[in-house]
């Protein structure tokens, strides 16, 4: 039953804050708050999230769990106190708070929505959510059981570190620091009384899930993939030579926009047999001592890069064709730019009126982008959108050389994950989704058919594939006569 809008506006707790902050280099996240004892562990937390994840998940993580912070002071407030059973509970109804909100069958997550607000997040945004509150819970069962080990070797002393009731103080005899940490109405109090149970994934309506296939127009688009047939007049509509060569580069070879924002000039190879150009992608923590030359230890450490299996790129057509014609045509560009400092950095892609690097740059980057993307297709498509592309093209439409297979078309999850350079299969899933209008696609933008005359669109490729299939089962008609 869902509750009515309070007349008046609820009581709201002390605001939870969180402030960015740089500690060695690296950026992580403070949160400020009335319970001193959490915000000391979300500091420590954050910190070293930053040294594994990158600054992008850093932020994202640490903002979701203010989030889930927030709803648990909010349900304490409430419900006058915090018990095991209210910290377990709000955890099992976390997904219901950002998915429903105030529409949520649950009641404290209504009351709670309505004063803190609806999120109405979807199924891929959940799932980032709940990963970062396992992170969160996972850290607060480790220092747990450090706690617990302590105990066992006499260096604390407490009635029951293990098992502590959150309606009565726990008395620690030393050191002091860990003795003033616990206290009542904690989360992490709640979580050390017997570690926090982890979130588990709940089924979501299909609305809230990111579909696995891809329901395209008639160009090969949706709402997540760009569509193929219209990407080569998106990339002759800019007369940006910088922006021809980075969205042709994006295209081909599937790229995320921070791996091609890291990339040094010595990363793409040609060769006198264009056949044999290459692009790597290289994880910039595997050369920080190159960086280092360019960039301080900080802006190192905030490179956007989410790792990759390998370096290597597979290069599809015509954007391969497109992206060796631009870089040529930027860097005769670039021959001609005169800057009032010299340019003192091997990044590929520069600020045209400064010659600085643009690693820090995708704001801008990305509008020059969305506007092109909506004058072309009449949507607001973001970079992302290109490597969705890449993936469904390599699923549906890149032809298959493979001659035991049973498709003609469209690559296998493996090889899709290792042309991406997934590290996981799960991964790939979310870019290699079958075509919902035609599982077993001929070519949409396949590399010969486009430069020796097939069909140019996903539209004739369709009819040329049912053609090709209707032969067929007439010539085992006549076989079976």
């Amino acid at each position: 039953m869902k509750l009515h809008p309070p007349e008046k506006a609820l009581s709201l707790p002390p605001p939870i804050t969180l402030i960015p902050t740089e500690r060695n280099g690296r950026q992580s996240y403070r949160l400020i708050s009335s319970d001193q004892l959490q915000d000391d562990f979300f500091d420590s937390w954050s910190h070293q999230l930053s040294k594994k994840r990158s600054k992008r998940t850093t932020k994202i993580y640490s903002e979701y769990n203010k989030v889930f912070l927030e709803l648990l002071q909010q349900i304490t407030y409430q419900e006058k106190g915090l018990t095991p059973i209210l910290l377990a509970q709000t955890i099992d109804s976390y997904e219901s708070f950002l998915v429903f909100g105030t529409d949520s069958d649950i009641p404290m997550i209504q009351k709670a929505a309505y004063v803190l607000g609806d999120r109405h997040l979807s199924g891929s945004s959940v799932g980032v959510a709940l990963a970062a509150l396992n992170h969160f819970i996972d850290a607060s069962e480790r220092l747990r059981l450090g706690l617990i080990e302590l105990e066992i070797q006499g260096y604390i002393a407490s009635k029951s570190l293990s098992g502590f009731s959150l309606a009565q103080t726990v008395s620690i005899e030393s050191p002091k620091n860990v003795r003033a940490a616990i206290k009542a109405n904690s989360w992490l109090a709640g979580c050390l009384a017997g570690g926090a149970r982890r979130v588990k994934r709940k089924g979501l309506s299909s609305i809230s899930k990111p579909s696995s296939l891809a329901n395209t127009d008639m160009y090969g688009g949706d709402e997540f993939a760009f569509p193929i047939d219209k990407c080569m007049e998106l990339i002759q509509s800019t007369t940006c030579r910088r922006d021809r060569m980075l969205w042709s580069l994006l295209a081909a070879c599937g790229a995320r926009v921070s791996e091609a924002l890291t990339m040094l000039w010595k990363d793409i190879k040609p060769e006198v047999e264009s056949e044999f150009n290459r692009v790597l992608i290289v994880d910039p923590t595997t050369r920080r001592n190159v960086l280092i030359k360019y960039l301080s230890e900080s802006e190192i450490n905030s490179l956007p890069h989410k790792g990759r299996a390998h370096p290597e790129t597979f290069l599809i057509e015509p954007f391969a064709s497109m992206f060796w014609i631009a870089l040529e045509e930027y860097k005769t560009g670039l021959r001609k730019q005169h800057y009032l400092a010299p340019v003192t950095h091997d990044f590929l892609v520069r600020n045209l009126k400064n010659g600085d690097p643009m690693h820090n740059s995708y704001q801008a980057l990305y509008e020059r982008f969305r506007k092109a993307a909506l004058r072309v297709t009449g949507k607001a498509y973001g970079f992302h959108s290109l490597r969705h592309m890449y993936g469904y093209y390599l699923t549906n439409h890149c032809p298959n050389p493979n001659p035991h297979s049973n498709r003609r078309y469209g690559l296998d999850l493996n090889t899709v994950q290792k042309l991406m350079g997934h590290k996981l299969s799960k991964t790939t899933k979310r870019y290699a989704r079958q075509d919902a209008h035609l599982l077993q696609a001929t070519l949409a933008a396949a590399n010969l058919a486009r430069l020796t005359g097939g069909p140019k669109s996903v539209l004739e490729a369709r009819i040329a594939f049912h053609q090709q299939e209707i032969k067929q089962l007439q010539q085992l008609a006549l076989e079976a006569a």
